[in-house]
């Protein structure tokens, strides 16, 4: 008799672990479906304007870098969202470098006195899918992964992000030309401390922490680029070729060292 109740209760017990995890995966797929719909409109406009550039049909002058850097920011985001919710359990730092850059978006906006619900709405659910995520406690870095060469440059290249931030934040208060009113030092600023927080928490290493260290790269790279192909400075935020080129070589530099020094085995 006692050992038919253990029995009972062994699958009682399974069974509710059965049903918190089905329902977890629902909430998580929900937040991460969620997300996709909300943030898609926003979007496709500057992915538009990526298309029309290159394909040679954009009416947009002297905001070409802008544009770009804006759609590059966006496609990481998204890119963060789609990666993991294929193999959630080992690609944990994609959906926390989409979380690291909706939160820069929300900062950025909210300092500058155009914040929108929508943000914390969209926050939400990214934060929902990480409360959620099927990783558990295992998504929280550990910093006995650090590497000191690698924290070095991931530092110096998270101190270039905010001096971007805070230079474009400073030209959006400053400056009334056309890029401040359609907010692109704001963007830029948010593209800033994008490139800080991914750097940063690439430096930890945790589950799958390469997206956000070719993710910080990226984007480091891409303004750079950006800057040799525009160096005008009706661009707004062009680096020019000295520094675009500087940019993109340090970019480099950041992927070969974390590379170097990876631990084996790491995902």
């Amino acid at each position: 008799m006692d050992v038919g109740c253990g029995v009972a209760m062994a699958v009682d017990r399974q069974g509710s672990l059965w049903g918190n995890q089905r329902l977890r995966m629902g909430v998580f797929a929900l937040c991460n479906v969620g997300f996709l719909v909300l943030a898609l409109p926003a979007v496709l406009e500057p992915m538009t304007f990526w298309t029309g550039i290159v394909l040679g049909d954009y009416a947009y002058p002297t905001h070409e870098l802008h544009h770009i850097v804006m759609a590059s920011v966006f496609g990481v985001l998204l890119l963060g969202v789609i990666a993991q919710a294929m193999r959630p359990s080992q690609r944990v730092g994609a959906l926390h470098s989409s979380v690291l850059l909706w939160l820069s978006l929300t900062l950025v906006f909210a300092g500058t006195g155009d914040f929108s619900s929508m943000h914390l709405v969209l926050l939400g659910l990214l934060l929902g899918a990480v409360v959620s995520h099927p990783a558990g406690a295992t998504q929280i870095p550990q910093t006995t992964n650090l590497e000191r060469s690698m924290l070095v440059v991931g530092v110096l290249t998270a101190l270039g992000g905010i001096a971007l931030a805070g230079t474009e934040l400073a030209t959006h208060v400053s400056v009334a030309d056309e890029h401040a009113g359609f907010g692109h030092y704001q963007f830029m600023a948010v593209t800033g401390l994008g490139i800080a927080a991914l750097s940063l928490y690439g430096c930890l290493r945790g589950i799958g922490w390469r997206f956000a260290v070719y993710g910080s790269a990226a984007l480091l790279a891409v303004f750079g680029l950006t800057s040799i192909l525009y160096p005008g400075a009706e661009q707004g935020s062009s680096l020019g070729v000295g520094l675009g080129g500087a940019a993109v070589l340090w970019a480099i530099v950041f992927v070969s060292v974390s590379e170097r020094t990876a631990p084996g085995g790491s995902p």
